[in-house]
């Protein structure tokens, strides 16, 4: 996952160990800024991954930053995940991650 998502400019950090992973998703890397409270970023994100057959938790992954703001996916696949189950999963929210913050939609919400 880190490979594939570690340097996108909309991944703030990727953290965990194992399988037990989280990715915070930023409006700015650098800064850390968050996206506008209205924009469902986690919800986007996983209904993304869910059209490509994978799912997260993502119910909780709003107000991470500070309560109100901030917004991040957590995965907790089970433990006898395959190897290409694996790289299905990271295939997923690559595209997930690419077809959420694409230009357009980052224009659309003014990041």
């Amino acid at each position: 996952m880190v490979e594939q998502l570690g340097e996108h400019p909309n991944v703030g950090e990727i953290r965990g160990r194992g399988l037990f992973l989280s990715i915070e998703f930023v409006a700015d890397r650098n800064t850390k800024e968050t996206f506008p409270v209205e924009v469902p970023i986690s919800a986007m994100i996983d209904n993304a991954m869910f059209a490509r057959g994978v799912s997260a938790y993502s119910g909780f992954g709003k107000g991470t930053a500070d309560g109100v703001r901030g917004d991040h996916i957590l995965f907790s696949p089970p433990l006898n995940i395959s190897s290409a189950e694996i790289v299905e999963l990271v295939e997923a929210v690559k595209g997930a991650v690419q077809e959420v913050f694409s230009p357009a939609n980052l224009q659309a919400w003014g990041c």
